[in-house]
């Protein structure tokens, strides 16, 4: 399965998690290592652009993907457990608790969770620390040309 990330350049190949471990996220609390990844290279753009500026929008960024085995198990959030507002911005702390549990749990390489943009779409959180991490594999590493209509 193809999954995709966007970065600035400079940290595209870094798949260590350590943004989010300085930053946290919506799925995971600071100190915890975790990749954030999409299913398609259009909602990473999405993801990406809820987060700047239209003057933060240039040549500095970059996508990779990335492929995740057929073999390789991925957890599902079930849809049934979020509450109504876990879209809230900033992220709530249920979301990055679950996120968080489910990192130490140690259970998949991958959890799937919906969009917080879209949530008719997924995102993939990879565990950076999971056994299985050695299998994914970089597919394809690209620059960001995103066109200056979208902001």
């Amino acid at each position: 399965m193809k999954v995709y990330r966007i970065a600035k350049k400079q940290y595209l190949k870094d798949l260590s998690g350590e943004g989010a471990r300085l930053f946290g996220g919506r799925w995971n609390k600071r100190g915890h290592h975790m990749l954030y990844t999409s299913e398609s290279l259009a909602i990473s753009v999405l993801e990406l652009l809820v987060h700047l500026d239209y003057s933060d929008v240039n040549k500095d960024f970059g996508f990779i993907e990335l492929d995740i085995p057929d073999h390789i198990k991925i957890d599902l959030i079930k849809p049934a457990i979020l509450k109504q507002n876990w879209r809230a911005n900033p992220p709530l702390s249920f979301t990055q608790d679950y996120g968080s549990q489910w990192l130490v749990s140690q259970k998949t390489l991958a959890l799937k969770v919906p969009s917080a943009v879209l949530p008719t779409s997924f995102n993939y959180l990879i565990n950076p620390k999971h056994q299985d991490f050695g299998e994914l594999k970089i597919i394809k590493v690209g620059d960001l040309d995103l066109d200056s209509r979208l902001m």
